[in-house]
């Protein structure tokens, strides 16, 4: 009798841990046979045209992916060449195909052109699923076009890189969530430039740009960082003016020239009046501190009083100040919750 009760518990025991093991394995093993892998790149998307003098339209919008333009060589057959990269690793995927969650739409009969890619349904792509995911849109253009651009990213970064020779116009970039990255040089640019950002940051450089007509530069962040970086070592060929709104950020930004024709002004509006309450490098405001801002050279600050209601940090070139530049750049940084920084100022007078 207790030989059949050891037995009867040992049964028991092997039953329960048998379960334990064994019900996580067979959901585990549910689960792995959803596993997939999407990798699938298409670049099927081009434009073709016979006009290379007319100023032409790009517009792209896209729910989600990174965004990055370039330029190609202009014997090139296609204008324009759009190629969109998918990747997911994750569950729930075996047997599935970009276009179930997906779509895309390409106007390209003729300017303005029109590229689309929408998420199809949030419910149908569950991030949280996914062990890895990467999407991408790569923009190629011919070197010898000009183009209006509007690029629209509700989630992703957006990277733009015009190398030297090569002429753009109006350009307007908008992302919801994501970074910006402008890499502009010896090229020319005829027309403005605006970045807006919801959460992310903005980089902004700039090395020799020409310009055909006086242009505006509008930076609008409003959680995230921006940084300018600007080296002129020749004529802008025209005036140049810019605002960026900072709501909770910061500011770093870095100045060069080697011309005694360019100028540069910039204001930086703070008081208990205004809704503008950034910080400064103590060498802007400070007594103690003020005119010793080591790594500023060829520049006139005004000494803040940073206790007024109303005012303003104002740097201004000193050859700009003496009325003796050609052109001049003349930006105004609104931070309304963070703080500026300068790295090198340099301007040769």
């Amino acid at each position: 009798m207790a030989k059949k009760s050891i037995l009867a518990v040992f049964l028991i025991l092997f039953l329960g841990i048998s379960l334990i093991v064994g019900i996580p394995i067979f959901t585990l093993s549910i689960q792995l046979s959803t596993y997939d892998v999407i990798d699938v790149s298409d670049d099927s998307y081009m434009y073709t045209t016979s006009n290379s003098s007319e100023i032409q339209e790009l517009n792209i919008n896209s729910d989600v992916g990174d965004i990055r333009l370039h330029y190609v060589d202009a014997r090139v057959k296609h204008a324009v060449v759009i190629e969109v990269n998918f990747m997911m690793v994750g569950s729930n995927l075996a047997g599935k195909t970009p276009s179930e969650y997906f779509s895309i739409d390409w106007q390209n009969s003729s300017s303005p052109l029109n590229f689309t890619l929408e998420l199809k349904s949030e419910s149908l792509l569950d991030y949280s699923s996914l062990l890895v995911k990467d999407f991408s849109i790569i923009v190629s253009i011919r070197e010898d076009l000009i183009f209006d651009m509007n690029i629209k990213v509700k989630e992703g970064d957006v990277e733009i890189v015009i190398p030297w020779g090569v002429s753009i116009n109006d350009l307007l970039v908008n992302v919801t969530k994501g970074d910006i990255f402008y890499d502009f040089e010896f090229c020319t640019i005829q027309g403005n430039i605006i970045g807006f950002v919801d959460e992310g940051n903005i980089d902004f450089r700039t090395y020799d740009a020409k310009y055909t007509q006086n242009s505006n530069w509008n930076f609008t962040l409003d959680t995230g960082d921006l940084t300018i970086n600007i080296s002129q070592n020749r004529d802008l060929g025209v005036n140049l003016t810019g605002t960026a709104k900072i709501n909770k950020g910061n500011v770093l930004f870095l100045y060069e020239d080697n011309s005694p024709n360019i100028g540069m002004r910039f204001e930086i509006p703070f008081g208990s009046d205004t809704d503008y309450h950034p910080n400064f490098p103590q060498c802007l405001h400070e007594y103690i501190f003020w005119g010793m801002c080591s790594n500023v050279v060829g520049f006139h600050y005004n000494d803040p009083d940073l206790s007024s209601n109303l005012s303003s940090v104002k740097l201004t070139s000193l050859d700009f100040l003496e009325n003796r530049v050609k052109y001049y750049y003349d930006l105004r940084f609104e931070i309304f919750q963070g703080s500026f920084n300068m790295g090198a100022l340099t301007s040769i007078n």
